[in-house]
């Protein structure tokens, strides 16, 4: 059934915390929660006000009786609607505070031991961006600490390179000439590869 859902559905079924950060998540939904709320006021007393327009000659206990006929049939969605939407943002949000979360248990690994594996962030997560700049910080910190070490004459660490995760060591070959016989020849140099 997961493979029917796609990436991101297996990507958050395979998460083990659903609630990452409290100060973050908490926020959101206590802004549903608000908006909810507020929504629910405006047309209650929207309706409220449409009512006394309407009939005038009504006494308070009228008013009530068909307000509360005119709003208990939505009452059951209105309520069940507000939990669904709150785990559905909760879910969303998993994909750019999971993230944030592990980028900082990885920096303070990294300030412990730089030969930590390297940061990586599931498929569907949101700020893949961050991991290349992280890694080329762990990298030059490696570099950094085996050239000390060699400086003061002590022994070098046992490897200045990052250890790549088992998923990212088999990088794929592209194929150059077909990328340019799909691209338009905008007369420009060609840019160096860089390597990864």
């Amino acid at each position: 059934m997961l493979v029917l859902l796609g990436s991101s559905a297996l990507t958050m079924a395979l998460r083990q915390q659903f609630w990452i950060d409290s100060n973050v998540q908490g926020v959101l939904v206590g802004r549903i929660v608000l908006y909810w709320v507020a929504a629910l006021t405006y047309f209650g007393l929207g309706s409220l006000c449409f009512q006394f327009y309407q009939y005038p000659e009504w006494d308070l206990k009228q008013h009530a009786g068909q307000l509360f006929a005119q709003i208990w049939p939505w009452l059951p969605s209105l309520v069940l609607f507000l939990p669904l939407v709150v785990f559905d943002i909760v879910r969303l949000s998993n994909l750019f505070v999971g993230p944030i979360f592990r980028l900082r248990t990885h920096l303070g690994e990294l300030s412990d031991n730089p030969h930590c594996r390297p940061l990586s962030f599931r498929e569907a997560d949101y700020w893949q961006d961050l991991v290349p700049p992280v890694q080329s910080l762990q990298q030059e910190i490696l570099e950094l600490r085996a050239e000390v070490a060699r400086l003061r004459g002590g022994p070098l660490p046992k490897s200045p390179t990052v250890a790549e995760p088992a998923e990212s060591r088999e990088i794929p070959q592209l194929d150059l000439a077909a990328i340019k016989r799909m691209m338009p020849d905008l007369g420009l140099p060609p840019e160096p590869v860089q390597s990864l």
